[in-house]
Parts: C-alpha cells; structure tokens; sequence
C-alpha cells in the first residue's frame, strides 16, 4: 500500500464530496454532500486549494483529506477551523493524526498572519459519538469548549398555536434586502459564543446558493417597515434517500436583541414550518448552540423540535491577548 501527499486540485471536488459523506455516515452525520457544494463553499470563503489544503492518497484513491476554514475578523477573536475526514476503511493506520497536524499548524499560521491582537483561537468539531476524533482531538492537546446539537421536527405533527403578535408582521424575504438582513444577522448575533460579523462575500451564498431556498424565508418587520428578525431556510434533496424523508433546513434565524421575547423568532419559525408543509416536506431541522444565551433551545422544543443529534467543539487557543 503506497500512500502519496499531495493538495487537493480542482479536479478532485467529486472525490472529495464521496469521503466527507462516507466519513459522516460512519460519524453519525449523515448527509450527501455533492461538489457543487463544496466549490461554492471553498471559493467564498475562500479555501486555497494549493495552501489550505492536504490529501492521502492510497493507489492513486483518495483516502483522506484536511483544510483549514481561515474567518479573519477584526472584532472579538480570529478562529480557523480545521476539517478532516478519513475513508472508514482507512482508520487507525496515523493518516488522520498526520493530517490533523498539518492542519492545526496551518491554522496557526493563518492565524498568526493576522496583524489583529484579538484572541486567536484554532478549533476543529466532531460528532460526540466519535470517539476516536475526540482522542485525536485531545491528544493534540486540545479542549472541548462548546457542545451543539441538530434538532428536527415530525411535521406530521402540528405546530402549537401562538399568541397573536403585536409591533411586527411576517413577510416574504425579499432578495433586494440581503444587506439590511446581514447587518441584522450580525446585529442579532454579537452576543453568541463564536459569531463573528459576516462578511457580504459569506452571506451571499446563504441566501442564493446550494439549497437555498429563500421563497421558503422571511423576515419579521416593525411598523417602519424595518427588518426586526428571520429566516432563512435550505432544502437539499439529496439527503432525502439518506435520511428516509424529505426534511427542510432553518439554516440560518436572527432577531434583535431589543426584539427579543416579544414572539419574533416564534412567529418567524412558525411561518416557516407551514410552508414547509404546504411543499410536501415531512421534517425540520436546525442546529443550535446548546448553551445559546437567548433560550433558543427551550423555544425551538415549544415548537416541536426534538433532540437528533450533537456535536463538540474542541479548541486550541493560538493568542488569547
């Protein structure tokens, strides 16, 4: 067996797409990711294929592969995260750790190419279920540092009535108000472990890119007609099969803080979850800091959502400052 190092080229986004779904299957994450996907993605971040990333290959076959997701940022920290992802088969033989290595040192020098002295931090994530990454993990000397989760919702099932509202209504997204909503992301999210602003370049592909589905969004307006809160939603069809339903994403919801508590998100959730119905969609889903500090979690199981399956963050600090 003759294993070769080399970057990932533009050529290998098909081989790629088929390790990272091998991989999160095996890791209790089941999807099917496709290459449109993850060239849409790489390219507005961006992720220098020649730089930011490494691959094994075993026999001329693609067996693993690692690149770091550089979030420059100039207010409250700088992180890199590192992804990875090993061919099941492949397993136990220090491919992984090899190329966790290289990424986490790759992550450090990215960081440390930031002239910001705010904190710098490294961070990678895996299923809680892996124990194998969370021991590579922790053998890097690393820390788990925040615990997430995806939640879903049997939309057989109906959604609980709300009170009515007062102050906002709900309305269609309206594609010539992606900046006003971006600016109200980053608004809504300053008080969330990890956000940082998001750039025009990051929140473009959200709204018009693979799965996005922004006839299937809203937003929550105040009697000025202002953008107070929303929801942005994702379907990916190729996960139908997969997962044994046809499920609808609450990829991305925000209110202002000043918003908060007043049934916005509630409102905005529920909006949502009806016109996923009225398409023929059977579950929702969405993923959640489960330590989130607006209560979102306890919101989201009003809603009907239940526990589907979590996820750890582990962190190296490069500069704490």
């Amino acid at each position: 067996m003759t294993i070769t190092y080399r970057p990932l080229r533009d050529v290998d986004y098909d081989a790629l797409a088929a390790l990272l779904n091998a991989a999160d299957i095996a890791d209790g994450r089941a999807q099917c990711r496709v290459a449109e996907e993850i060239r849409e993605e790489f390219e507005s971040h961006p992720v220098d294929l020649a730089d930011h990333t490494l691959a094994a290959w075993i026999d001329d076959q693609l067996a693993a592969a690692v690149y770091a997701y550089y979030l420059p940022s100039e207010v409250r920290e700088v992180r890199c995260y590192v992804f990875g992802a090993v061919y099941p088969k492949h397993r136990g033989n220090g491919i992984g750790s090899r190329l966790l290595g290289w990424g986490v040192e790759k992550a450090e020098h990215l960081l440390r190419s930031s002239a910001s002295d705010i904190p710098k931090y490294v961070r990678v994530e895996t299923s809680r279920t892996n124990t194998a990454a969370i021991r590579l993990f922790e053998r890097g000397g690393m820390q788990p540092i925040r615990y997430f989760a995806d939640l879903h919702a049997d939309l057989r099932s109906p959604t609980p009535p709300l009170r009515a509202s007062a102050g906002f209504r709900i309305v269609p997204w309206d594609l010539a108000r992606n900046e006003e909503a971006r600016l109200v992301r980053n608004a809504a999210f300053m008080d969330h472990w990890g956000s940082t602003p998001t750039l025009p370049e990051w929140w473009s592909p959200q709204i018009t890119g693979f799965g996005a589905r922004p006839d299937w969004s809203y937003f929550a307006v105040n009697d000025d007609d202002a953008i107070v809160g929303y929801v942005l939603s994702h379907r990916f069809e190729n996960d139908d099969e997969l997962l044994g339903a046809k499920y609808a994403w609450v990829n991305n919801i925000g209110t202002l803080v000043e918003w908060r508590g007043m049934g916005v998100a509630s409102q905005l959730i529920a909006t949502a979850l009806a016109r996923y119905r009225a398409e023929g969609m059977q579950f929702a889903a969405l993923g959640v800091d489960s330590a989130n500090p607006t209560g979102a979690y306890r919101l989201y199981e009003s809603l009907g959502f239940r526990l589907w399956r979590e996820f750890v963050t582990y962190q190296r600090v490069v500069s704490a400052y």
